[in-house]
């Protein structure tokens, strides 16, 4: 299909490059958002760990430990001598024509850099704090690997991807994703980035409640702050923002599950068993959080194009209930299907989706199981397999952890079976783990917006305070709510605090694309099921065009 041939080109080399290597390698610069924007652009570039620089003519310094003003209009960095390998940008590359070398991991630390441009004269020496006022950054270069001249192994996004399992599809939805509000939160240092709020809510009639947990801390006032941001190519609404701030015993955990019920964890049991299509031995990714994601990338899917893990955990004697916790995020594959077939629309995919947005909820749901988009969670009972829940796409930004409760009392055998299972490649899993403990006590403060402001300072805090249906709009890239909230930090060291982040919420994807529509392409979406058969078969034309295209060099 001449609608797949750039992005299966693009595949296919990128394959080639990760699988062996380049003669030549090349980078460029890019510049980014600076003026008004250039707060929420630095917060963006430093969630991707990479290492700044301060230029002033000649002069360049190592920027660390950076910090955004809560007020956005300055930043401090402890500046540093450059290391040697991160000065090859300063000549402009090997011979002077931004090329670098692969061998080694020199060179290769170019592909790092954000290089900060300012008019400040700054006399500062290395090992001193810096305060950079934002209005004098006249450029921010961030560098590239360079698409014409090597096979594009990095996309520049608002927020970039940490390449995974699945690499080259990060690779390329990074540059056209379809996304919802990003969240980041003061963790003590700094913002953070959390994750994603209301994924998959692409049409008004779908807004809908969402809890993202949060890793926060106070600042020096007191006061605990977060951002919404908008960094795609899309339109946001947010009708409110409160923060649950829950007190709970210091040894136990506070989840909730995706309606945002609340349960404390304990100790959870590990899988005894867990396999992929029953083949695949997943159970040392399972054990433990933020080690492997679990990609699904194993091609020897069913005959309808399910992935399916199968969990088994000894059950606890006369237990009745459970509470599945699950550390899961949406997978890329998943994005960059929707982003083709957002392209098979063409120039009608404005009036499509305007089209869609007449339709009732339950019909638009209904299709996203049917093309199997939800992860459908499932207990072996004694009359046979019962769904518990469709656990809704969130993203594939972050992991977000969850907690599915069971009802145990059908299931007679000393082993709980469950099931988890979507579409080819939909959704990554990076733990599970079952508690059978009981709940505690615990407390639970709603907190509404003190201050909101966006990213011109302009308050913001009425759309945001309650849910009403005035909603928080943000239609373009760099739009930032910046939202603070006071609470009471907790004073019994025998307790703690966990914060979730309770949001109402909408967006709307932006494409413009030219392309006529591809009414044959469309057609197949109709029917349940093809979303994930298409996947698989794209999947397979990547893999065999690779092996072409490795087998011509």
């Amino acid at each position: 299909m001449l609608l797949l041939k750039n992005c299966r080109n693009l595949l296919v080399g990128l394959l080639f490059l990760l699988l062996t290597g380049s003669c030549h390698n090349y980078y460029k610069t890019a510049s980014a958002r600076n003026g008004s924007y250039a707060s929420s652009t630095i917060d963006s570039l430093r969630l991707q760990n990479r290492h700044f620089i301060l230029r002033n003519g000649s002069q360049a310094l190592y920027m660390k430990n950076i910090v955004v003003s809560a007020d956005q209009k300055s930043l401090t960095a402890l500046l540093d001598t450059l290391p040697p390998e991160h000065k090859l940008h300063l000549v402009n590359g090997r011979g002077g024509n931004m090329r670098y070398s692969k061998i080694g991991l020199t060179d290769v630390a170019v592909l790092s850099e954000v290089h900060l441009y300012t008019s400040v004269n700054y006399s500062a020496l290395p090992g001193e704090n810096f305060n950079l006022p934002l209005d004098k950054v006249t450029k921010i270069e961030v560098i590239e690997k360079d698409n014409k001249r090597t096979t594009n192994s990095y996309v520049i996004g608002a927020i970039g991807t940490t390449l995974g399992v699945f690499a080259v599809a990060a690779i390329i939805v990074a540059a056209t994703k379809s996304s919802c509000p990003f969240v980041s939160a003061y963790n003590g240092k700094e913002f953070a980035l959390q994750g994603e709020i209301y994924g998959g809510a692409i049409y008004p009639q779908l807004a809908r409640h969402d809890y993202l947990p949060l890793k926060m801390a106070p600042l020096a006032d007191g006061s605990l702050q977060l951002k919404i941001t908008n960094e795609l190519k899309e339109k946001q609404y947010t009708d409110f923002a409160n923060l649950l701030v829950i007190t709970h015993d210091a040894g136990t955990k506070i989840l909730s599950d995706e309606s945002g019920r609340l349960y404390t964890i304990g100790a959870p049991q590990t899988p005894v068993a867990a396999k992929l299509n029953g083949n695949k031995n997943l159970l040392p990714a399972l054990e433990k959080e933020n080690d492997n994601a679990v990609a699904y990338m194993d091609d020897a899917t069913t005959a309808n194009a399910d992935n399916i893990i199968a969990l088994q955990f000894k059950k606890e004697p006369c237990a009745q209930k459970a509470k599945l916790v699950l550390t899961l995020k949406n997978a890329y594959w998943l994005d960059l299907l929707y982003g083709e077939l957002a392209k098979g629309f063409g120039s009608y995919y404005a009036r499509y989706m305007k089209k869609q947005a007449k339709k009732p909820a339950k019909e638009l749901i209904q299709w996203t199981k049917e093309q199997k988009m939800p992860l459908s969670v499932s207990v072996n009972t004694s009359k046979g397999w019962k769904n518990i829940t469709d656990i809704t796409t969130i993203g594939p930004l972050a992991n977000r952890t969850i907690v599915v409760p069971l009802d145990l009392i059908d299931t007679d055998k000393d082993m709980v079976e469950i099931s988890l299972s979507s579409g080819f490649m939909f959704w990554e899993i990076d733990y599970a783990g079952l508690d059978f403990s009981a709940d505690n006590k615990f407390s639970i403060e709603k907190l509404s917006p003190v201050t909101a402001t966006d990213e011109n300072g302009k308050d913001a805090l009425p759309s945001l305070q309650k849910e009403d249906g005035l909603y928080l709009e943000q239609p373009h890239i760099g739009n930032a709510a910046t939202i603070s909230y006071k609470s009471a930090p907790v004073v019994d060291p025998s307790k703690t605090q966990t914060f979730i982040l309770h949001t109402k919420g909408w967006y709307q994807h932006i494409r413009n694309f030219t392309n006529g529509p591809n009414v044959a392409f469309l057609k197949q979406f109709v029917k349940p099921n093809a979303f994930p058969v298409y996947g698989k078969e794209l999947y397979k034309q990547i893999q065999r065009e690779n092996l072409r295209f490795m087998a011509a060099k």
